[in-house]
Order: structure tokens, then sequence, then C-alpha cells
């Protein structure tokens, strides 16, 4: 079976290779899921990208309102009506009386108007919205599908490949209102909008595809205000890009011991512990090593403002403001609880896209835990962590612990399998003294040191003292010493004073 690229980011990927050419393909969705857009963007993308001209069939709103609601996405439709690169069918119900209630239910002048419209532009592409549109109208619901099946059918010859919108009722229900719509076509796409967790959370799922392979399940998709939807394909990806050698500084010469030099410059970075053990301050660290380095650098805050990150990495000796001014940083502070995981992930890819830094810093990632459930926040790493292999962009995002002595988890939905390294930041209550501790606790295709090291955070930043022996059950959140630590310890506290 043939396949058309459909054009929208991400799509083509879940589709593995796009639409079954020549085939007729319903999209079916709740009030707002994104049909009439979907239709659009694959009219607009169509002639755009792949030069395919397109037939736009209006069975209920009028083409001018359709084309308005879209105008600020910037696809330009007017121009390419004129341009001859899109036709215009319109059998709304301001024009479709004549057209369709002659004759009894004959839809054979709507047929003979799509013909003229694809021969004239030599269309590749056919958008109906809605196909149900007629059923609302008559009673004899037998007779509508017999005919708009009739219509569908009369795409056949043309070597089209069309895509028919029908509303659904329910989020996961009956796959069209009026129970028909599916057998009129031979694929069969579907778009929710579902409430979860006081939010709307849109996915796309391929149900059927006659003939084709597709990857199944529901996949996330965002509607960008700039670019229209795209689809998050998590499962759908493949690691296909050459895996890097070249290793980079963590902005800590110390630190960077305990990695054998540093990371490589495609790996992401996990660290975790509780407030107030320094992984901003680890962060920007990381940032400024790259700037050091002339490197450009991405800070992105999901807890504090870029104020704020600024006076923290002055406290510590950094100065952020002449990069900031220069072009080099970008610090961006988002508040997860005003946007979905989705339109986050839209935006941390334009950013990317359009600043083109070789690192990023995601700093507070537990608060995206809050706005989503555990599957949504891992789909939502592992297609960041994807997108900066593709990249070859360095990343390294902070998790806060649940507990002051951090527990056996490095985060709290298990995000350890996405990370190329885990770096653990603990506190540890040793003989009525608190005290902080770094474990290198996994670090992909670099030997690294397994020993926890104590460390001070002060006025330069963070300072590593050096190992602490004897201790135990310090990932299990209760650590303690035995009496051949305590000699080893005062020879830390030696170097230490």
């Amino acid at each position: 079976m043939r396949r058309l690229k459909v054009g929208v980011p991400g799509f083509d990927e879940v589709a593995q290779g796009g639409l079954p050419q020549g085939r007729s393909t319903l999209v079916a969705g709740t009030s707002g899921a994104g049909k009439t857009l979907l239709g659009l963007q694959f009219l607009a993308a169509g002639s755009r990208l792949f030069g395919e001209a397109g037939v736009l069939v209006t069975l209920d709103e009028r083409p001018e309102d359709l084309i308005a609601n879209v105008e600020s996405l910037g696809w330009h439709f007017e121009r390419l009506i004129a341009d001859g690169q899109i036709a215009i069918v319109d059998a709304s119900s301001t024009s479709s009386e004549e057209t369709i209630e002659s004759g009894g239910f004959d839809f054979g002048g709507l047929a003979a108007r799509i013909a003229h419209a694809i021969h004239t532009v030599k269309a590749s592409r056919v958008v109906i919205d809605p196909l149900d549109a007629p059923f609302a109208q008559f009673t004899n619901a037998v007779a509508v599908r017999r005919e708009l099946g009739r219509v569908i059918r009369s795409l056949r010859p043309y070597d089209v490949t069309a895509l028919v919108t029908a509303e659904r009722t329910e989020e996961y229900g009956p796959v069209a209102r009026f129970g028909v719509e599916e057998f009129m076509v031979d694929n069969v796409i579907i778009l929710r909008n579902a409430l979860a967790h006081e939010r709307r959370r849109r996915t796309l799922e391929i149900l059927k595809f006659r003939g084709c392979d597709h990857h199944k399940g529901e996949y996330t998709f965002a509607i960008d205000p700039r670019s229209g939807i795209e689809v998050v394909p998590t499962s759908a990806i493949e690691f296909l890009e050459a895996a890097s050698t070249v290793p980079i500084s963590l902005g800590n010469p110390e630190l960077d011991a305990l990695c054998d030099g540093g990371i490589h410059s495609d790996s992401v970075l996990l660290v975790s512990g509780a407030t107030g053990t320094g992984k901003t301050l680890m962060a920007l660290r990381f940032v400024s090593g790259g700037l050091a380095a002339g490197e450009r650098a991405t800070f992105l805050s999901l807890e504090e403002s870029e104020g704020q990150i600024v006076r923290n990495a002055t406290s510590w000796g950094m100065d952020l403001e002449s990069p900031l001014r220069q072009g080099r940083l970008r610090i961006l502070s988002r508040y997860p609880e005003r946007m979905g995981l989705e339109d986050l992930l839209v935006e941390i890819k334009r950013e990317l896209e359009d600043f083109g830094p070789s690192r990023l810093v995601i700093d507070g990632m537990t608060a995206l835990e809050h706005i989503s459930n555990a599957k949504g926040f891992r789909e939502f790493v592992v297609s960041v962590y994807s997108y900066l292999k593709r990249h070859q962009i360095a990343g390294l995002m902070t998790t806060t612990a649940k507990t002051l002595s951090g527990g056996s988890s490095a985060s709290g939905a298990d995000l350890s399998t996405a990370a190329d390294g885990i770096i653990l930041l603990r506190y540890l209550e040793l003989e009525g003294e608190v005290r902080r501790g770094v474990l290198v606790l996994k670090l992909r295709g670099r030997r690294h040191d397994h020993a926890i090291h104590e460390y001070e955070i002060d006025s330069q930043g963070m300072r590593v003292l050096g190992p602490i022996g004897g201790l135990s059950i310090v990932l299990g959140g209760a650590p303690f010493m035995s009496g051949a630590g305590r000699e080893r310890t005062d020879l830390t506290d030696a170097r230490r004073g």
C-alpha cells in the first residue's frame, strides 16, 4: 500500500509513513477535539510541503468562516485558493438546499461538483467536513448513508486521499454519532479531548488502517498557536543517531572528577534531592560551564522567575546577566498549573529550534507530576529525552525527593530508566549533625566514582570534600555509620578544616 505523508508533525511517525494513499479516512471526535483543524492542516501541509493541491468540501460551516479560524496559523488559505492550489466546494446549510434536497436524497450533484474541483486543481487531497451534517438534516438515515457512501466511493477513480470528519458524543463510546459513518470509509482516526486532573488532554488514536500497519494506542497532541496540531509519538520513537563520545563539563571540576571527566555531550542527567540540597545550584553550574565553553544554553524553571534565577546565580559567584544580554542564554519561567504537558513539550521544542542551544536545563520537574498521571508524565520526559538525543543537546533535569532523607527511588515517577545519568544529593544525619552527601548512581557509557562524597555549599557554590566511609542504608533514607567509618570521616573533617 502506498503512503501519503500528511505533513502534521509527529503524525506520520505514528502512522508509520502516512495515510494509505487513494483511500478515505474518517476523523471522529467530540466538540473541540481538533477534527476540522486536522483537515485544514492536511490541505495546507500538502500544498506548502509537498506541492499537492487539495479540495475542501464544507457541509456545515461556511468556507470563509473556516478559513478565518485558521488565519492566525499563517497557512494563507486565501492565497492558496487564488493560486489554484485549493478549490472550495461549498455545500453548507446556507447553500445546500437545492443541491441536496432536490431529487430525494440524490447527492449526485455534490459528487459532480467535487469531481469538477479535483480536475480543476489536479488535487491529490480532499477534505469533507463534516460527513455527518446531512444526517442531522434528514430523517431517512439509510438513504443519506447510501448517498454519502456513493459520494465517497466516487473519489476512488481519481486516486485522491480523503479525510472526512464526524462528530462523537462521548470520548470513549461509539466511533461516531450516528453509528454508520465508520462503515463508509477505509480508515478511522479518533481524536479525544478528555478531562483528566481538571485539565483537558488531547489524544489521537488510529483505530484502523485497512491494508496498512500503524502504531497502536493513544498519542497525545497539542494545538500550537503558530503551527497547528503536533502529535507526540512517544512509543513510536526510534533512536537511530550515533552516540556521542565527546565529554563536556558539569561546570564543577570536583563533580567532573566523580564522572571521569564529565558527561557525554548528548547525555540527559537526572539530579534528585530534597529541598535545599543544591539541585538548582548544580543546574546553574551546568549552564555556566557551557557558557564558559562558548556554548548556548536554555534554562527552563518550573518554580522560580528569571529574576530569582539570576539573583541565585549571583549569590554563588555566577554572572548570568552578561550572557543574557549577549543572546547566549535564555531563561524561561513557566508555571505548569497554567498549561498541559503536551503544550509545554511543544513550547520546549520550539525554543530549541529557534535558539539552538547546546544545553538545556529543566529545573523543578516534580512540579509536572501534579498536573498529569504517571503515564502522561513519563511520556513527556521520554519525548524531551528523545528530542535532545536526536539533536545532540545535553540535558539536565532536577526532581525533588519526597522526604528530606531522600528515599529508595530517584524520582516519584521512576524516571531513572530514561536518564543516561543519575546524581543523588542527600541529607545525612550523622552523630547529631546534618551533613550533605553526593552519589553518582548511574552514568551510561562512562566510568564513575561509586563512593558517597560529602559536600558543602558556600558563597562559591558546591565544594566536594571527599568520600565518607562506613555509611549504610543511605539510599533507603536512614543512614548509619560503623566505627570504622568514623575514622575515615575524621580525615574528611581534617580536609574541611
